[in-house]
């Protein structure tokens, strides 16, 4: 049994790994448009929906991308299409709140002025920090993953598995409307 519980786990962070550190390019977006990014806090359109359009194609390619491999996890450990769903929807909660936060560190520590006068960055500490976190975030679920499938005991997973999913929106909501709320302080205030 404990055995299942591992499998589980490890795939969760085998998931959540290079998932969620793929996300340290989003720590870039904002700082790649080197002078012109400031042009947003001069602009009187609403600066959420310019901040956010960067991030949509990474949102629509990473949805099937977070489905495909859950439902290949779930074929390999025989999960019915509910709880391989649910898992899904759990790590691309994860995946978007990561997202989210990664985006965030490079609208609080802009490095326009980096990008403008070299045209890029070796060493940009925001990709260093969404890297770190994401590490720490992806050991930090598995860890949560393994201990709500194991005190599950030999009852269905899909208990366990709408947890993750709450948490997961729950870490997605917090990270949203702290996004929202440092771009009206950053852009507005």
């Amino acid at each position: 049994y404990i055995g299942d519980i591992l499998i589980i786990t490890f795939n969760v962070l085998v998931i959540c790994l290079p998932l969620l550190a793929s996300n340290a390019l989003v720590a870039t977006y904002y700082s790649r448009e080197g002078r012109a990014g400031y042009m947003k806090k001069v602009k009187p359109i609403y600066a959420l929906y310019p901040l956010l359009s960067k991030l949509f194609f990474n949102v629509i390619f990473s949805i099937p991308a977070v489905f495909v491999t859950v439902f290949i996890f779930g074929n390999s450990v025989d999960f019915n299409f509910k709880l391989s769903l649910c898992l899904s929807l759990a790590v691309l909660f994860l995946h978007l709140g990561h997202m989210l936060w990664s985006a965030t560190f490079d609208i609080m520590n802009p490095q326009n002025e980096q990008y403008a006068t070299t045209g890029g960055q070796i060493d940009n500490p925001n990709e260093s920090k969404s890297t770190l976190f994401a590490f720490i975030l992806s050991f930090g679920y598995a860890l949560i993953a393994f201990m709500l499938f194991n005190e599950s005991g030999f009852e269905s997973y899909i208990v366990p598995a709408v947890k993750l999913l709450l948490i997961s929106i729950l870490f997605f909501a917090v990270i949203g409307i702290l996004f929202v709320k440092r771009i009206k302080a950053f852009y507005y205030e």
